[in-house]
């Protein structure tokens, strides 16, 4: 992955804007002039939650408001899983998908990535009660589920031998959760955002503590992820669309009260321990460092003239 480049200062996301906004209110390039934009979400508590069809959910704030900034008049949410999406934006079912995609070379290469409007490390989920871990040694002997087709299974799987822990890979994070639960794995790993919202569930917090069931121990696994929106490869344009969108949602307040508001501050509520954290914090940990166009294109990144 490349890395390494100021999010705002730099030269290809400046000429990125000069393109997006040089036409002025000029109709947005395809897909997003659709009558209705279809957009891939996966659902996660606290991000984009089940059985709701209000904007609920810090994905669905983000999605409502950067395709706003990018001049889509309407659009529509459609499930999709992580072991499907890349095979229904192929396939054209969807015209983008925003659910928790994390930037990659392998992604990278086969599909556009608006990048990025998040960032998090992949983290585990425990019972409030397990073992406490602090390093990578401690997962030793302890089995970690995973969901099949995520980074996190493929980061587990490289610390499979180095770190001596056992893996198992299923079709869902419910079904991850839910061993966790029953002890049959002593973690589920994915990205640290999700597994927060995890914790929020009503079905995850006891009734006489007013706590939740799990907690998220602060040991980051793996490299950061810098989450995006995906678009089909002929999509470039709309890519650097995109990323306009996002740096004007993340440069906005609204970023940081909809990140709060929808999940941060009912994790911290929750969560054993009573943990805090300042907005400097929340945007130290949470806040993209990589906004660029640099995934819009095959290797020809834009850049601004010398």
């Amino acid at each position: 992955m490349k890395s390494g480049k100021p999010a705002r200062s730099a030269g290809i996301l400046a000429a990125a804007f000069v393109l997006v906004t040089a036409c002025g209110s000029a109709a947005p390039p395809p897909p997003l002039d659709a009558d209705i934009v279809s957009v891939g979400v996966k659902l996660y508590p606290g991000l984009s939650p089940e059985n709701s069809h209000l904007p609920v959910g810090f994905e669905a704030q983000a999605r409502s408001k950067i395709l706003k900034h990018a001049g889509v008049r309407k659009s529509a949410p459609t499930r999709v899983w992580a072991n499907n999406w890349e095979t229904t934006l192929s396939n054209g079912k969807v015209h983008l998908v925003m659910g928790m995609i994390s930037d990659s070379d392998l992604r990278a290469g086969r599909f556009r990535l608006a990048r990025s409007y998040l960032r998090t490390d992949i983290g585990l989920l425990t019972l409030a009660d397990a073992e406490p871990v602090h390093r990578v040694a401690d997962l030793a002997g302890k089995t970690i589920c995973t969901v099949e087709g995520t980074t996190a299974d493929e980061t587990m799987k490289v610390l499979q031998s180095s770190a001596r822990l056992h893996l198992t890979s299923v079709s869902t994070p419910e079904t991850c959760v839910e061993k966790v639960r029953k002890k049959e794995a002593f973690a589920y790993s994915t990205d640290r955002i999700i597994l927060m919202g995890f914790t929020t569930q009503s079905e995850n917090v006891d009734e006489e503590t007013g706590k939740s069931r799990f907690r998220v121990p602060d040991l980051p696994l793996g490299r950061q992820q810098h989450i995006s929106i995906a678009l089909r490869k002929d999509h470039g344009e709309a890519c650097r669309r995109l990323v306009s969108a996002i740096d004007t949602y993340v440069r906005s307040n609204d970023w940081l009260t909809d990140l709060r508001s929808q999940l941060i501050d009912e994790y911290l509520r929750l969560a054993p321990g009573n943990p805090h954290m300042t907005d400097e914090q929340i945007r130290e940990k949470f806040e993209p460092k990589v906004i660029d166009t640099d995934r819009c294109a095959d290797g020809d990144a834009l850049t601004a003239p010398a």
